[in-house]
């Protein structure tokens, strides 16, 4: 997902699935935001990145391990059974780790991060 702000909001291009409830939560949460279909194109002059950005500083904030993983998976488009064959970690720890019932250790978040191609402090609170 690339995300950009300009003039406090923030410009989103976003690919894969579950693209509906993202957009509905960051309406509910932001309600100023708009979309890339909401408004006319700008140059890409008229942004900042992501990175600069005190509101995607405070949506980065919000999300725990268990969403860094859901997002990282989903993005690779596997299930968690395939996340399971890659990382050895059994699927109901996956479906407690994504739920937020179930910390991620250091070693799974190795395993995690190793599968995914991410970094291990995605995983780490």
């Amino acid at each position: 997902m690339l995300a950009v702000e300009s003039k406090h909001h923030i410009k989103l291009q976003m690919y894969g699935t579950g693209l509906d409830l993202v957009q509905a939560t960051l309406r509910r949460e932001y309600p100023g935001m708009k979309f890339s279909y909401d408004t006319k194109e700008d140059s890409d002059d008229d942004y900042i990145d992501s990175e600069d950005s005190e509101i995607m500083k405070e949506i980065a904030a919000r999300m725990t391990p268990g969403d860094h993983l859901v997002i990282r998976r989903e993005n690779k488009g596997w299930t968690q059974k395939e996340l399971s064959e890659k990382t050895g970690i059994a699927i109901p720890n996956i479906s407690l780790i994504e739920a937020g019932k179930r910390p991620i250790g250091a070693r799974t978040a190795k395993k995690l991060a190793a599968a995914l191609g991410c970094d291990v402090g995605d995983f780490i609170a």
